[in-house]
């Protein structure tokens, strides 16, 4: 995008900053944060220190957001900021007793882990999936996430299936005791989802014993949609019309929605989660 400047809004509501001021002004902002500095900053590139991490952010994508709302200007700063500390989160002082309650499993995009380490910061700890997916683990904060690092592990002693069972055993819990699923139809027509919005929804899809409970109602075989992280859908594929309308909607969210995961659909087979081919 360069220097391009722009000047009135597509709503004709006023003047946008351009690249360069708004580069200005996210420096000045990230500047007066406590737990950050600004090394350099050359055009929409920022290098930065984040606790004891250094980092480089490229403000394009935060720069077209704005631009595709000018009104979400702070919203814009505060996403900007919970990224760079939730990649960068300082739990060094911490052991992994005192938070391994807090410790889930989340379903990410790959590439993901190519982001991280295109910023040169500490490897996030993960294990693959399908679908070009990967389970991610995080500190489950009051508003936001913290992800876990490979450092994470040294300071702790302790290996990635560790953290893993752990995660896992928490998040089962946080889906029995707080969080509820929702039912509509009955036989082929019958649909399981979970839109609880808590930010786990699509990585419930690694409880087998909840799969298997669904699995048991419904004929066919059982086909499971997770198109965007707050959001799965589980259903039968006994009726052809459902299945194509419901895999064509999953299509769509997968790219319109906020966190978006995959339009590929997965299927439960020997207990065990796999790819569903739809032809």
């Amino acid at each position: 995008m360069g220097d391009r400047a722009m000047t009135i809004n597509g709503n004709g509501n006023g003047n946008l900053l351009e690249a360069e001021a708004f580069a200005e002004r996210v420096e000045q902002m990230l500047d007066a944060m406590p737990d950050i500095a600004v090394l350099e900053r050359a055009g929409m590139e920022i290098k930065l220190r984040v606790h004891d991490s250094e980092m480089r952010l490229n403000l394009e994508n935060f720069y077209n957001a704005y631009l595709l709302d000018p009104s979400k200007l702070e919203a814009i700063h505060q996403t900007m900021i919970r990224t760079m500390q939730g990649f960068n989160p300082d739990r060094s002082a911490r052991s992994f007793d005192e938070l391994r309650e807090r410790i889930y499993p989340m379903l990410k995009p790959a590439a993901l882990v190519t982001e991280v380490q295109e910023r040169n910061l500490p490897m996030l700890v993960f294990r693959a999936f399908l679908a070009n997916l990967v389970i991610a683990y995080v500190i489950d904060e009051p508003d936001s996430v913290a992800f876990i690092n490979e450092e994470h592990l040294d300071h702790w002693g302790i290996g990635e299936h560790v953290l893993y069972e752990q995660a896992l055993q928490n998040l089962r819990k946080r889906t029995l005791d707080t969080t509820d699923y929702t039912t509509v139809g009955t036989g082929a027509q019958q649909l399981f989802i979970f839109s609880s919005q808590d930010g786990y929804d699509a990585t419930r899809i690694l409880l087998p014993e909840l799969l298997d409970k669904w699995c048991a109602q419904l004929p066919g075989s059982m086909v499971i949609g997770i198109p965007n992280r707050d959001f799965l859908i589980a259903f039968s594929d006994a009726d052809r019309v459902t299945l194509m309308n419901i895999a064509q909607q999953v299509r769509i969210d997968s790219v319109k929605r906020s966190y978006s995961l995959t339009a590929q659909l997965f299927t439960l087979a020997n207990g065990e989660i796999r790819a569903y081919d739809l032809e």
